[in-house]
Parts: structure tokens; sequence; C-alpha cells
């Protein structure tokens, strides 16, 4: 059983990723850096956790933005998988962490990923509905971190279906 908890949403979520952000972009460069997950959703609560994602255009620039990432703090660094390379401050997710997700640029994870945070934004009604969801996964998931993700992945995948079909 983890620590796992929901928190509500924080006003202070935006300012802390442009922080991240101009953090990460002096350390990497100018590149393709978007707020991800609930705290880049406005009234949408979560774990808390600042999620960033990094789009590269190919993977070769990868092993020198992992290096340039560590040097500034993000030393947890797991393989990559799925199709993306996976970083973090502390090894315990707890609020306010940042977790860097580096993606390929236009693949099919970085473009669900704008596609799923673009349309909770622009529908208050889904953002209720989804935190309740969230609430009811981490009840029924008893703190378990991968029970609760598998839980949220039907709701997820439904809107990402419903947006393609827009």
């Amino acid at each position: 059983m983890s620590n796992l908890k929901i928190i509500p949403y924080n006003r202070k979520f935006p300012k802390i990723f442009e922080k991240e952000k101009k953090k990460i972009a002096n350390a990497i460069g100018d590149r393709d850096i978007h707020h991800i997950g609930s705290t880049a959703v406005p009234g949408l609560g979560g774990k808390g956790i600042i999620d960033i994602m990094i789009g590269i255009k190919k993977w070769r620039e990868a092993k020198d933005i992992v290096r340039k990432l560590r040097n500034i703090g993000f030393k947890h660094v797991h393989p990559k998988e799925k199709g993306r390379i996976f970083l973090s401050e502390r090894r315990e997710p707890t609020p306010d962490n940042v977790h860097l997700h580096i993606v390929k640029k236009g693949s099919k994870q970085y473009k669900d990923l704008l596609s799923f945070r673009n349309y909770l934004r622009k529908h208050k009604k889904e953002i209720k509905k989804f935190f309740n969801l969230k609430l009811e996964c981490l009840k029924r998931a008893e703190g378990n971190r991968d029970k609760y993700g598998k839980l949220k992945e039907e709701y997820v995948k439904k809107i990402l279906n419903k947006i393609k079909s827009l």
C-alpha cells in the first residue's frame, strides 16, 4: 500500500510549471515543452505532481537531454518504455514532485497527451466527471498506484476516441 492521495487543484500549479519549464529550457535549450496531466487542467484534482512533456524530433537527442536533466536534479531515470523516457526528481511520487516525459514529437503518445489535456480544458463537465472517477478509482485501488492507473484507462481511451471522431 502506498501513500497515494488525490488533492484538489491548486492555482499555483501553472506557476510551478513555468518555473520548471524555464529551468529545463535553460538546461536543454529551446525545446518543445508542455504542461500535461491533472495539474495542467484548471479545476482538476489529482496527485499534485507537475507532469511535463518534452517533445524531441529524434531519439538520438535523448541521451544528451537526459544527461543535462540529470545535472539539474532529475536523478531518477527510467528506461525508455512505451515510446517515452520518464524522469523524476525524487523516487517517491509526492505532491509538488516534477515528472518529465520525453516523447517523440508527433508520436501517438505526444498527440494523445496534448489532445486529452486540451479536451478537458474545454469541457468543464468532464473535469468534474474525471475528478469523481479518480476518487472512485483511488478507493478501489486501495493505494496501489498501478491499479489506480489501470482503472482510469478506460475513461481516457473513451475520451481519446471521442476526440478522434470530432
